[in-house]
């Protein structure tokens, strides 16, 4: 998978580590990576059911390092059950993160994966990886960076930008892999304004895969994902450029133009539809138990 990458194996966690970072005081710490949310210069960024992510500043092998740390919950009983059949969050991010380089697509540095398990079953795993210096989501980046720069000077930034956007999700579908939730916050832009030069890099890498062949549903499922997120920023000549873009020398085929298009937006739609009765529901439940 990674060839710089070692095994060890400490107590019930099993630690996959690239060998740069294989101190033995932090693969002792990794065993059990929860004391890393302890640390005095860590901050929690997210902590939710499924999840808990942060951001840890900490010395390794006398280096300093800024670090990001993904914690994967066991979070239902009917989930440890079946653990002992499937790979860990952080494992199958692991596996993403390699199938990503391999493409040449610019990702966080991964450091280690950790998967703690008792008698097979998964209790928790975890997923380190370095920190994106100056990384921005795509939303923010184009609100607090593109959308203030006026004039022709800002509408050829902006289409620089989408037309690397556009080029992202091209490679990926090109070579066949998916990204399950590819929405703007699962993309980071890092601006070099001294060149004017653009890297893009993706997140969340559990949901990677490659295929032998990507279908129209995956690449369109893709598409709207982007659509819903990031999309209800832009204009439709903006939206146009992103595809013009991604479709290449498709562009000039009328049919699969209008087939790509009809489909993001009748699924982008149906999906705002549903989400739409959703919190209707929610809010129905609310009155009703308030009542």
């Amino acid at each position: 998978m990674f060839p710089d990458f070692i095994q060890y194996k400490s107590g019930n966690a099993a630690i996959w580590i690239d060998r740069r970072f294989a101190d033995k005081h932090f693969i002792d710490r990794l065993a059990d990576a929860d004391t890393l949310f302890a640390e005095p210069l860590a901050s929690v960024v997210k902590d939710q059911k499924k999840i808990k992510v942060g951001r840890i500043k900490l010395q390794v092998a006398g280096a300093a390092h800024s670090l990001y740390i993904k914690r994967y919950n066991a979070f239902s009983l009917r989930y440890k059950l079946v653990s002992p059949l499937m790979r860990s969050g952080a494992f199958r991010a692991l596996e993403g993160a390699a199938i990503l380089r391999a493409a040449d697509i610019p990702i966080a540095a991964p450091i280690a994966a950790v998967e703690n398990r008792r008698r097979g079953a998964l209790i928790k795993s975890f997923f380190l990886s370095e920190e994106i210096v100056g990384g921005k989501t795509i939303d923010a980046y184009w609100r607090d960076e593109l959308m203030k720069v006026v004039g022709r000077e800002g509408r050829m930034s902006r289409r620089r930008f989408l037309d690397e956007l556009a080029g992202l999700f091209a490679l990926l579908h090109g070579r066949d892999i998916y990204h399950n939730d590819l929405k703007d916050a699962n993309i980071l832009a890092v601006a070099d304004h001294s060149n004017l030069s653009l890297r893009l890099f993706l997140l969340d890498l559990e949901g990677v895969r490659r295929y032998k062949s990507l279908g129209p549903a995956r690449r369109v499922k893709n598409l709207v994902q982007l659509n819903r997120t990031f999309g209800r920023t832009l204009r439709r000549v903006d939206k146009l450029i992103f595809v013009k873009k991604y479709l290449g020398a498709r562009f000039s085929e009328r049919q699969s133009k209008r087939e790509l298009i009809a489909g993001v937006l009748f699924e982008s739609k149906r999906l705002d539809g549903v989400k739409s009765r959703q919190t209707d529901t929610y809010r129905i439940g609310l009155k009703a138990s308030h009542g």
